[in-house]
């Protein structure tokens, strides 16, 4: 690889090395972490959508069983090298860590069938290859123990061995306690206690005393001061120690042969196993590293299309809380030209979306919202950072340039190219001409490339340019410091004088440069910040607009309950108080009406939104007062409790809706289903099921129930779309309303938090709504709101 070789920067500048040492780390097997620490690009979109389905099926699992891990576990390549032959013989230690394989290929095994996967479970086959050998790790754990010895236990000689070299250690120990206080007392001793040379108890006498201590030397001190010697005493019985240590070691040697050539029967069962806990390990790595870091599976697409929706950077997700990136190129976009101020976050952006889509296409999950889109790509280059070399006569132009030309020679139309500050280093009206230069080369081979620039040729070519878009990153005028947001489609000013004011360089300095600027360059950069405070005030106006519309909505399906209401109210007796109530509702609804067509077709001001607030507020008085004049209580017969089972038909009285009941009660409770919806309902709450007429509309109207003041009423959103969870909030908070129930229980679940952060805002913003808090952690955590009614 030549020094100017494009691809040795991507990881390197990328921090794609961070992410593979993030992975080896999580992993439990040496041959994983060997792995992970060399992972590239996986050239195959089957391999990472086969990858990217196992990943998000252990997901699964682990989230239902936190036992579903892998523990470390040694490398087993020699020991199953030499459990395929013949007459081998494997150490205590090989045996306890083919005990460990066994013992955990075992357990997950058990847990997988225990959870009942689906049948379409892409690791049904591999887990269904391990093959449980439960006698043969009760015969390793027998002989071995723990810290891989061979237990007494093992053999009824080795027992015996063991217990007579353990009272003739005993008899050797005691015989020389006595010899070392002979001596010690005659002075004969350098040290208190006996010592041990060559496997045999001796005397540490000195040494111009040793022909006092009968005996055999057997070894001396360094400084010779010091004469080792084994006393006549115990020479026999040292004699018989290492005679019975010599049986003992040939006992020990054939239990583990024998012990060998039982397991040499299975060692390719064995084989197997540990190759699927492999497997194993180092897809729940992958897994344990999504959950660390908020990731989730993109969709990887050959179509060309890029799309980030709320995407971090790993390395600075760690570290401290950064601002989401959010990103969109169609297919038809192949190139993005980011501008905008000094550190205001255009590298860190590049960087990002370099890093996340090298993850991607390595099947690893990012760290963004569900429903981003990756290109499938087939290599990545990069030329970022200053690359001027001393050692060989480069300078930072050259350096640049270097590497650009290795791009293009080498870029296909599934690379994606990153070029960090392209066309500096040289005369910016020179920089300026390469630069769109190679981004239309590199357009033309069909490669997507994302570049940074402070250039404003470049500004105006992304702009009129086909397949080219701007972005920018948002500079707040007002702080004087950079937002780090990413705006699509727009050009980014550079803000070098406002910077520079604010670092503290004098005003009359500032009037000069921009005097020396030009009048078309400064008319131009003046023109970028008039659109980007145009662009704050526009985005501001339609947040207040779309804010008015969700409670139009709300207030419009209020409207409709009060009109079914109304309806039934006519067919009472006092049909006459009925109709007039009905006029007064369908006037409010016709104003609604109105009201959201003029906002749609319009931008509305300020104060012509505070006009509507208070107009919407007097009709929805007036109908509260229609309500509470046509309100009829439920005459449906309560259920009894022996009479509900799962399929039975019921009216919920708080709601007097038909709804099914799905399962059998428990603890006074029960979930039924009514329009599509599972409620968690007391079995009070519940009547008979009554025949309606087929004029009568399927979705009942909400009538108000007192003497509920301890109930809680549950909605459940998981699987709902926004808008469409924005309406079955606004319809369940107004249910709650006129039904009288002081506490609601909102399940939305975790997930991105897209539909936890809609359902606070129409909390918020309903009247009704005294406080708001989320579920503890026995009560569902993040993923359930508990909602308290004024």
């Amino acid at each position: 690889m030549s020094d100017n070789d494009p691809t040795q920067y991507t990881d390197i500048n990328l921090g794609f090395d961070d992410v593979r040492q993030w992975l080896a780390d999580e992993a439990a097997g040496p041959f994983v972490k060997d792995q992970f620490e060399q992972l590239q690009l996986d050239h195959s979109l089957d391999g990472i959508g086969n990858q990217f389905r196992r990943i998000h099926e252990f997901e699964s699992i682990m989230e239902s069983n936190n036992g579903f891990l892998v523990h470390p576990y040694e490398d087993l390549k020699e020991t199953l090298r030499l459990l395929a032959l013949p007459g081998s013989t494997l150490f205590p230690e090989n045996l306890t860590d083919l005990r460990n394989i066994l013992e955990q290929t075992r357990l997950l095994q058990a847990i997988y069938l225990k959870s009942v996967p689906a049948e379409d479970f892409i690791w049904e086959g591999d887990l269904r290859r391990i093959e449980p050998l439960p006698n043969l790790e009760k015969d390793i754990q027998r002989i071995i123990g723990d810290d891989g010895e061979v237990l007494d236990s093992a053999s009824s000689t080795l027992s015996s061995l063991r217990q007579k070299l353990r009272r003739s250690a005993g008899t050797v120990r005691s015989r020389m306690n006595d010899l070392v206080r002979k001596y010690g007392d005659e002075g004969f001793l350098n040290e208190s206690q006996a010592g041990l040379r060559a496997g045999r108890l001796v005397l540490p006498v000195v040494s111009s005393y040793k022909h006092q201590v009968k005996g055999v030397i057997q070894d001396m001190s360094n400084t010779g001061t010091t004469t080792f010697i084994e006393p006549y005493e115990v020479i026999e019985l040292n004699n018989q120690i290492k005679a019975m240590e010599v049986e003992e070691q040939q006992e020990v040697q054939r239990i583990l042969r024998q012990l060998t050539a039982s397991i040499h029967e299975h060692h390719e069962t064995i084989n197997r196993n540990y190759e699927v806990l492999q497997l194993i390990d180092f897809h729940i790595a992958l897994a344990k590293f999504s959950k660390t870091f908020a990731c989730s599976i993109p969709k990887v697409s050959e179509t060309g299309e890029f799309k980030l929706i709320a995407a971090r950077n790993p390395r600075l997700a760690l570290q401290r809380k950064v601002v989401p990136l959010d990103l969109h190129m169609d297919a038809s976009i192949r190139t993005l030209v980011i501008t905008g101020p000094n550190a205001g976050g255009k590298t860190v952006a590049l960087k990002t979306i370099g890093l996340l889509a090298m993850m991607a296409n390595a099947g690893i999950p990012i760290p963004a919202a569900e429903g981003s889109i990756i290109p499938f790509l087939d290599t990545i280059y990069s030329d970022i950072g200053d690359q001027q070399s001393l050692v060989n006569d480069l300078s930072t132009f050259s350096a640049h340039m270097s590497t650009i030309i290795n791009i293009l020679e080498s870029a296909s139309p599934d690379s994606l190219i990153l070029l960090d500050e392209l066309g500096t280093g040289t005369d910016p009206a020179e920089g300026g001409a390469l630069a769109r230069a190679v981004l239309e080369s590199l357009a033309e081979i069909g490669a997507k490339t994302v570049a940074t620039t402070h250039l404003g040729d470049l500004k105006v070519f992304a702009h009129e340019a086909e397949g080219v878009m701007n972005g920018a990153m948002e500079f707040d005028r007002n702080g004087l410091k950079p937002t780090y947001k990413f705006l699509a489609g727009v050009p980014g000013s550079s803000y070098g004088f406002e910077i520079s004011k604010r670092l503290g360089l004098k005003q009359k300095l500032l009037d000069t440069a921009k005097a020396y600027l030009g009048v078309a360059r400064h008319s131009m950069e003046k023109l970028l910040q008039t659109l980007e405070s145009e662009r704050v005030s526009l985005s501001s106006l339609r947040d207040d607009n779309m804010h008015l519309q969700r409670e139009l909505k709300v207030k419009q399906k209020k409207m409709d309950s009060a009109l079914e209401t109304v309806q039934k109210a006519e067919r009472k007796a006092d049909r006459e108080a009925a109709r007039k109530a009905g006029q007064i509702i369908a006037d409010a609804r016709q104003t609604v009406e109105h009201v959201i067509r003029q906002i749609k077709e319009t931008q509305a001001e300020k104060t012509n939104i505070r006009e509507v607030h208070g107009q919407l507020n007097q009709l929805e008085e007036q109908i509260d007062h229609v309500l509470e004049e046509t309100e009829e209580a439920p005459r449906i017969q309560k259920i009894k409790e022996d009479a509900i089972q799962k399929g039975v038909a019921v009216t919920v009285l708080s709601l007097d809706q038909q709804g099914v009941v799905l399962e059998e009660p428990v603890r006074g409770k029960v979930m039924v289903e009514v329009e599509g919806k599972r409620l968690h309902i007391p079995i009070s709450w519940l009547g008979q099921a009554v025949q309606q007429s087929k004029e009568v509309e399927a979705r009942a109207p909400v009538v108000k129930v007192s003497n509920r003041s301890e109930s809680t009423f549950k909605l459940d959103l998981r699987g709902f779309r926004a808008e469409e969870a924005i309406s079955e909030v606004s319809r369940f908070v107004d249910q709650a309303v006129l039904s009288g129930i002081p506490m609601l229980q909102i399940i939305h679940g975790k997930g991105t938090g897209v539909i936890r952060k809609v359902v606070h805002e129409v909390l918020d913003k309903h009247s009704a709504v005294k406080k708001k808090r989320l579920g503890g952690l026995d009560e569902g955590g993040a993923g359930v709101t508990f909602v308290e009614m004024k």
